[in-house]
């Protein structure tokens, strides 16, 4: 039975995410990647996983005070890490052959804490929406000897567990300095 990410048992609690930072890949570098004919391999952790998903209020029109919805992520992720960088979810682009992504970040997601050998030091996570939720994908370059299918259901379950509690808490608002 699937479970919210927030409540699944495998989510290392709240003390040992603090342990892990997502630093945004340049732009500079996705580029030149794209340039060099390399393509980005993503793994959707809760499209491929059927024991876990992340609940967002489907649309916040229905529920007053919402404030978990796909719209209120990216403007998190907006005012947290600027605009999205991979290129070709630029907000004002042509759309046309987008299915269901309309933004997509990339991160490296980097280990601050003690290495105990059970995850890798850093591995690189795409942040975008899909079907209106969010999506956390594992990530890995083509021309690099990574497959993010093949790493250990622990990489998905802490990068989709550290992407979740940053994008639902609210961030200080530049207007009126609230919080939202």
């Amino acid at each position: 039975m699937a479970v919210d990410i927030r409540n699944h048992d495998e989510v290392p609690p709240l003390e040992e995410l603090e342990e892990f930072t997502l630093v945004p890949v340049s732009r500079d570098e996705i580029e030149s990647r794209f340039d060099d004919g390399e393509q980005l391999e993503e793994w959707n952790v809760a499209e491929e996983r059927n024991d876990v998903y992340v609940e967002l209020v489907p649309d916040p029109t229905d529920t007053p005070g919402a404030d978990d919805d796909i719209g209120t992520v990216l403007y998190r992720l907006v005012q947290l890490f600027g605009t999205p960088q991979v290129p070709g979810f630029d907000a004002g682009s042509d759309v046309s052959d987008r299915e269901d992504t309309t933004f997509k970040y990339l991160f490296r997601l980097v280990s601050t804490g003690d290495d105990d050998g059970e995850l890798p030091g850093e591995w690189l996570v795409t942040v975008h929406d899909w079907h209106t939720e969010l999506g956390v994908s594992l990530a890995a370059w083509s021309g690099d000897d990574a497959d993010p299918a093949a790493y250990d259901d622990a990489v998905g379950i802490v990068s989709l567990g550290l992407v979740t509690n940053i994008v639902t808490e609210p961030v200080q608002c530049e207007y009126k300095d609230k919080w939202f």
